[in-house]
């Protein structure tokens, strides 16, 4: 079978115009104040002035502001930025689980916090928090929470 020289120019412009998606999802390494620090019960201990929503806190100034209990780590924040938040469920939370990594198709860095509840049905608030490598100063993080 022949194929016209029109059909190998347009199956070659297609495979030439396909891109190849360069992205590649790594994981990133999250701390904890718990296994960093040796606070205790901080989904109920620290006390932050948010409600379902989340914010990076960059300077150690900015944490004796607006973070509070008896949790006062030593955070060194020329290498590292703390995420921190509060989330309100249905039921009482029974673990909150972390993922950060770099996400695809931007190479955004993303960090996705799962806040399991248990059978107990009392309403909830927790507090969540990660300590993640320093961004760049016009550098953003996606924050997915997820309520299960």
């Amino acid at each position: 079978m022949k194929y016209s020289p029109i059909f190998t120019i347009i199956l070659l412009s297609l495979l030439i115009s396909c891109k190849k998606n360069d992205c590649d999802e790594k994981i990133l390494t999250a701390k904890h104040l718990e296994s960093e620090y040796g606070c205790v019960n901080t989904k109920y201990s620290l006390v932050v002035d948010l409600q379902n929503n989340g914010k990076i806190i960059r300077s150690e100034e900015a944490y004796d502001t607006e973070v509070s209990g008896p949790c006062h780590p030593d955070i060194d924040f020329s290498k590292y930025d703390l995420v921190i938040g509060k989330q309100s469920s249905g039921n009482e939370n029974d673990t909150i689980l972390y993922d950060y990594r770099t996400a695809c198709p931007d190479n955004e860095p993303t960090l996705t916090v799962e806040i399991i509840q248990s059978d107990v049905t009392r309403p909830d608030n927790v507090v969540y928090h990660a300590i993640i490598p320093k961004l760049g100063d016009e550098e953003t993080l996606h924050i997915i929470v997820n309520v299960k």
